[in-house]
């Protein structure tokens, strides 16, 4: 019963975001709330939240005070959510966390769109953390997150099998 629930859900999901894509916007947070529409889809059905759980996990030793941490988990989710709009396109996948991709629904463009004004809304919430290492470990993970998964799509499109320590270095840069 709970797995059709889920599915129901799932569908209920995918007929709202097709639904929305049609309305038109009239203020600016509507207009926001449309650019965002791809992203927001993606976020509905929440992944393991494991790179958040690690955050919460870690700050046993860091104490870090309570609002940033919330806002570095809500910079981790936005990271790794937009990576995944990208990363289906590139990958042309069909389904993410077994819905439809937001891609084919909101189009390549809008999707790709979205993705990169999530990263730049995180680069944002990065800055008014006001800690000075912050933006630099930021744009080191994300240059690693593009290096990953650019040597995944160079293998890929070249016919190359990468050696086992490639493969490790890209899981890692890809994450």
């Amino acid at each position: 019963m709970s797995k059709n629930l889920t599915e129901v859900n799932k569908i209920k999901i995918y007929l709202q975001a097709l639904k929305s894509k049609f309305e038109l916007p009239t203020t600016d947070a509507e207009k926001n709330e449309k650019l965002l529409q791809p992203y927001t889809y993606i976020s509905q059905v929440p992944g393991k939240q494991i790179r958040t759980k690690l955050a919460y996990a870690f700050n046993c030793w860091l104490n870090i005070p309570e609002e940033k941490l919330v806002a570095i988990g809500d910079i981790i989710q936005m990271l790794h959510n937009s990576s995944l709009l990208i990363d289906d396109i590139e990958d042309n996948s069909i389904l993410r966390r077994g819905i439809p991709v937001a891609h084919s629904i909101y189009g390549i463009a809008s999707t790709i769109n979205a993705a990169n004004y999530v990263l730049a809304i995180a680069l944002e919430k990065v800055q008014a953390l006001g800690h000075p290492e912050a933006t630099a470990v930021y744009t080191e993970q994300l240059l690693e997150l593009h290096r990953g998964q650019g040597m995944e799509i160079y293998w890929r499109d070249n016919y190359q099998c990468p050696t086992e320590e490639e493969y490790k270095t890209m899981t890692i840069r890809s994450e």
